[in-house]
């Protein structure tokens, strides 16, 4: 495969990061173009639907600014209340090419710790209250779940993952 040139939605250096892990880990050469964009939903999105529109409008806007793609890529992380009534956090990857192709991908959910369920459930913006919880976390487990939570790694990889294999395999190329 030649080395592809992919647009981002983002200039987050820790997404963009996650973004060289996956392609690194799946042998994926490319040049990877930073976008700031706006997700065109709100700053916290709090349903998978709002969360999956944000991955479609970076991957959009990216697409837009940036001639040379060969596909732009949008990332966006949300939470979600599932039928058990409690906020789930996840993400959705989008990948959108010229030639009208479009692939999106969710990541798997996880259950938030009740604590940050507090927060969400006061209309508070969560990265605002993560110091706090890791302030109040002591064991192994804690620590575990205070980092996955705000670097939001294993969805962010998750997502991607998924979303460039379905994207580079697809038949009809």
């Amino acid at each position: 495969m030649q080395k592809l040139t992919i647009t981002v939605g983002t200039t987050s250096t820790q997404k963009i990061g996650y973004l060289k892990d996956v392609l690194n880990e799946l042998k994926i050469k490319a040049i990877i173009k930073p976008i700031d964009v706006k997700s065109g939903v709100s700053d916290q999105p709090i349903t998978t639907t709002e969360t999956k529109k944000g991955s479609i409008n970076r991957a959009k806007a990216s697409l837009r600014e940036t001639k040379e793609a060969d596909f732009a890529l949008g990332i966006e992380v949300g939470y979600h209340k599932y039928s058990n009534n409690k906020f789930e956090i996840f993400c959705w990857v989008t990948i959108i090419d010229r030639h009208g192709h479009r692939v999106s991908s969710q990541s798997h959910r996880f259950i938030l710790p009740e604590y940050h369920q507090s927060v969400l459930n006061r209309g508070k913006y969560l990265g605002d209250h993560l110091d706090n919880y890791s302030k109040e976390v002591n064991d192994e487990i804690g620590i575990y779940l205070d980092e996955m939570i705000r670097f939001r790694k294993p969805f962010i990889m998750n997502a991607l993952r998924d979303t460039l294999l379905k994207y580079l395999k697809r038949e009809d190329f």
